[in-house]
């Protein structure tokens, strides 16, 4: 498995590129308070620059999601306003907390963080459904020059949780009576297309093999399994999170109507999501583009 975020993008500009809206984010802190400090541009450009995640964009493309990013901020009439079209840019969760982090740097480029940046940073936040506590830790990352590490920890932290996502999709398969090894192939493509539940074919193949293949009580039921799953993810926004790759896998068309997917309702129940997390969660599953291989 990688052991940073540094490959998590990366090579030339392509249909979509996620490095559209973390450009957008940082020109958004740039701009929120009404003064660009050269500081602050500095710090944007450094970060396009340098960090691997924009390797190989090229200083064409770059400035042209430069371009791009700044009409659409215009258009918006201000910064705050572009936070939600950013959120839907990035579905994955590690490609948020990577937008936040960027964006905070940059803000506090000038060793200040006044009033118009407060306001478009906890925007984002919102938009990019970052918990208070988190985006805290981000903004002091930021300040001490600690982003990259703050970020790789972050990172190694969301992929710890592939092997629950393994055993989530375990539990949905047994539920709907599909616990087959093609339908276990199925689901390892799924994960391959989602950033957070991304590993090589081999780590994925293992995980879900032992996950579909795990010993289980006699009689034990889907809640009860569930249930137990949940206790090993006391961080409501990781429960949130294996809620939104859980109904990304379903049909686009359905997720609205989750209430009526049997799997999904005892999910809500085990996790202990609420009804307007719920729909939150069908947001940003719908954000996952519609076209990616899903085990239905």
């Amino acid at each position: 498995m990688e052991r940073s975020v540094s490959n998590l993008l990366g090579g030339g500009l392509r249909p979509n590129d996620p490095r559209r809206f973390l450009i957008e984010a940082m020109i958004g802190a740039m701009t929120a308070d009404g003064v660009i400090d050269p500081r602050e541009l500095a710090a944007m450009q450094n970060q396009i620059a340098k960090h691997p995640m924009f390797s190989g964009l090229g200083t064409a493309a770059a400035k042209t999601l430069i371009d791009l990013s700044s009409d659409a901020i215009k258009f918006a009439g201000s910064a705050a306003a572009r936070a939600p079209a950013i959120a839907k840019g990035l579905p994955a969760r590690i490609h948020r907390l990577a937008a936040y982090g960027m964006a905070a740097e940059v803000s506090l480029a000038d060793d200040q963080l006044v009033e118009g940046e407060l306001d478009f940073l906890e925007a984002l936040r919102i938009a990019l459904r970052i918990a208070p506590l988190e985006a805290e830790n981000v903004i002091a990352a930021a300040r001490a020059h600690q982003l990259a590490p703050y970020l790789d920890d972050r990172y190694l932290r969301v992929k710890s949780m592939i092997a629950v996502a393994c055993e989530v999709f375990a539990l949905r398969a047994l539920a709907r009576a599909m616990a087959t090894d093609e339908h276990r192939f199925k689901v390892r493509d799924f994960f391959a297309t989602i950033p957070d539940l991304a590993l090589t074919k081999d780590e994925l193949d293992a995980e879900l093999y032992r996950a579909f293949r795990r010993p289980r009580p006699p009689g034990a039921q889907v809640f009860t399994e569930l249930a137990r799953v949940a206790q090993t993810l006391p961080d409501p926004v990781d429960r949130y999170w294996m809620v939104v790759y859980t109904l990304v896998a379903e049909l686009p068309a359905t997720v609205p109507s989750w209430r009526v997917i049997p799997f999904m309702g005892v999910m809500q129940a085990a996790f202990q999501i609420v009804d307007t997390d719920m729909e939150l969660a069908v947001i940003d599953a719908l954000t996952f583009p519609a076209a990616m291989p899903r085990p239905s």
